[in-house]
C-alpha cells in the first residue's frame, strides 16, 4: 500500500534559506492563485511553483488545495491556522525594519488591516472606509472584519491580530484607547399606515406595543428592556432577529415595531416611517478603540485618521428631517 502524502507533521526546521519563503507562503494562501501571487510578488509562476513545494515539505501539508466549487484553490485548515499566525509575525518583521517609522505611504504599503465590529459599526463605517481605500488605488492595502467577541477582544488588540474595535461604549473592554465617532438618539419604525399614527411615542403607549428586538445572541431581552427596567417599565418582545437587514421588511407588513440607533433607520424606506421617542432615553454612542501598544503605529494612525474623516463627512439623517 502506498504511504500517504503528508500523513504526519513534524515541527518544521527552518533554515535561513527557507525563511524568505514564509513572504511567499503569506501571499499565496492570500491570493489562493499561483499566477496573481507571482505576479505580486515579481517572480516567475514556475519560480513561484517550486517555492510551493518546498513549502509542503517543509510543513508536510498541502497548503493549497483545490477548492469544493470546483474553480481555484482554496488553504488547507493548516494553512488557515498557519496564515493567523504568520500575518502578526510578518508584521512585526516589516515594523523592526522599519526605521522611518513616522511615515506611512498608503499608495504604497502593503498592509492588511484587521478590524471587529457589530454589523450595526460595519454598515455605517465600511461603505465610507470602501469608498476611500479604492480612491488610493493601491491593491496591497486590505481590510478584513470580523463580528466581536468580548472573552478575548483585549487579548487579540494586544497580539496585534485585531487592529481597531467598532463598539458601543459600554461593551468596550478596559485598559484601550477610544474615540467617540458618533452619538445618536434611538427612534422607534414602524409600517406605513400604522393605527397610532406618526406622531411621538409616548413611554405608556410605547410599552403596549409589539416589539421587534435586535440583538446578536437572538435574545428577546435586551439593552432596551433594561433601559425600560430602570424607568420602572417593561414591554412585550414578540420577536427578536441578529441585525437591523430585516427590520424594515418586519416591521413594514405587521404592526410590530422596532426601537434602532437613528443613524442606522431606514428614513428612505417606503414601506414604513421612523418616528421619535416622547420620553427620556439613553443615546447610542458608536466608539473606535485600539490597544496602547498601537498608539504610534503610522499605519494605524492613517486608518484611524480615515475612519474619523468617514463619519465626519456622514451625512446624518436625524438631523435632516423636516428639512
Amino acid at each position: 500500500m502506498n504511504k500517504p502524502l503528508f500523513l504526519s507533521r513534524v515541527a518544521p526546521s527552518l533554515r535561513g534559506a527557507d525563511l524568505p519563503l514564509l513572504l511567499s507562503l503569506n501571499v499565496l494562501l492570500e491570493e489562493c492563485n499561483v499566477t496573481r501571487a507571482a505576479a505580486r510578488l515579481h517572480v516567475s509562476q514556475p519560480a513561484l511553483s517550486a517555492q510551493l513545494s518546498r513549502l509542503r515539505q517543509l510543513f508536510n501539508d498541502p497548503l493549497l488545495v483545490p477548492a469544493e466549487s470546483g474553480r481555484g484553490l482554496a488553504p488547507s485548515p493548516f494553512a488557515l491556522k498557519l496564515h493567523r499566525r504568520l500575518q502578526p509575525a510578518l508584521a512585526g518583521l516589516n515594523a523592526a525594519v522599519r526605521f522611518d517609522t513616522d511615515e506611512f505611504d498608503p499608495e504604497t504599503a502593503a498592509r492588511t488591516f484587521n478590524i471587529v465590529a457589530n454589523n450595526t459599526g460595519a454598515a455605517v463605517i465600511l461603505p465610507g472606509l470602501a469608498q476611500r481605500m479604492q480612491a488610493v488605488g493601491n491593491k496591497g492595502l486590505r481590510l478584513t472584519l470580523a463580528a466581536p467577541a468580548e472573552s478575548d477582544l483585549a487579548s487579540k488588540l494586544e497580539k496585534g491580530d485585531v487592529d481597531l474595535c467598532f463598539s458601543t461604549a459600554c461593551l468596550l473592554p478596559s485598559g484601550l484607547l477610544s474615540r467617540e465617532l458618533m452619538t445618536t438618539p434611538y427612534v422607534m419604525v414602524q409600517r406605513k399606515g400604522h393605527p397610532r399614527g406618526r406622531i411621538p411615542v409616548p413611554l405608556g403607549e410605547y410599552c403596549k406595543l409589539d416589539h421587534v428586538n435586535v440583538a446578536r445572541d437572538s435574545n428577546l431581552h435586551g439593552f432596551m428592556d433594561e433601559q425600560l427596567y430602570r424607568l420602572g417599565h417593561s414591554r412585550h418582545t414578540m420577536m427578536a432577529v441578529r441585525d437591523f437587514s430585516a427590520v424594515a421588511a418586519i416591521v413594514g407588513q405587521s404592526d410590530l415595531v422596532c426601537t434602532v440607533p437613528a443613524f442606522i433607520a431606514p428614513y428612505n424606506d417606503s414601506c414604513v416611517d421612523v418616528v421619535d421617542l416622547a420620553f427620556p432615553f439613553l443615546t447610542y454612542t458608536l466608539c473606535m478603540a485600539w490597544h496602547p501598544s498601537s498608539d504610534g503605529d503610522p499605519g494605524l494612525l492613517w486608518l484611524r485618521t480615515q475612519m474619523q474623516e468617514v463619519m465626519e463627512g456622514s451625512p446624518r439623517a436625524w438631523d435632516q428631517r423636516g428639512a
